[in-house]
């Protein structure tokens, strides 16, 4: 999912393999969210892989989708429908680790499949926070409500996720201006 490129769409894009009515199934999923597709791109590479890009925007407003929280539900409901409809699909995606408890018995964590991995450059007008880690269904929503509240304004975000791992690249500022050293 990418806000950056597209100044009046969200741009949603799907890439597995060569499968028979992807298309459709994805095509429809958005729909069922509330998402106008205002164009699409269907790319063939090899003949093992093929990407499809959607342009959406929210039915009701005509504006690009923002909130993380909507962002995330878009995320979660194409890799369910993938899996849903395209078993094959399903070694490679992983939409909810699972649960586990703690030593203390508290529910919600989350087995750790891959290393996390967090790094952060200032650059010239923001700060590029690169997060790798384990995915799991809200992970997003979580980590932008720890930047709000660390007072940091989230500028825009790279989203990626390859099987059970999370690539997130988010750019951040406090007060307008890049990270301080300190923070």
């Amino acid at each position: 999912i990418d806000n950056k490129s597209d100044s009046f769409a969200t741009v949603v894009e799907v890439s597995f393999g060569n499968i028979l009515g992807e298309l459709l199934d994805t095509v429809a999923a958005l729909k069922n969210l509330g998402l106008d597709i205002s164009r699409g791109e269907v790319t063939m590479g090899d003949e093992a892989e093929k990407t499809s890009k959607f342009y959406v925007v929210d039915k009701v407003t005509s504006e690009k989708v923002t909130k993380s929280e909507r962002l995330e539900e878009i995320r979660q409901t194409i890799l369910t429908n993938m899996k849903a409809f395209h078993p094959e699909s399903k070694e490679y995606i992983s939409t909810a680790a699972p649960r586990s408890t703690d030593s203390e018995g508290k529910l919600g964590k989350v087995k750790s499949r891959v290393s996390t991995r967090v790094t952060c450059a200032p650059e010239r007008y923001h700060s590029k926070l690169c997060i790798e880690c384990t995915d799991r269904p809200g992970l997003l929503v979580e980590i932008v409500r720890v930047l709000k509240d660390l007072s940091l304004n989230v500028v825009s975000a790279e989203v990626d996720t390859i099987g059970d791992k999370a690539s997130d690249i988010i750019y951040v500022t406090h007060r307008g201006e890049p990270l301080s050293p300190s923070m």
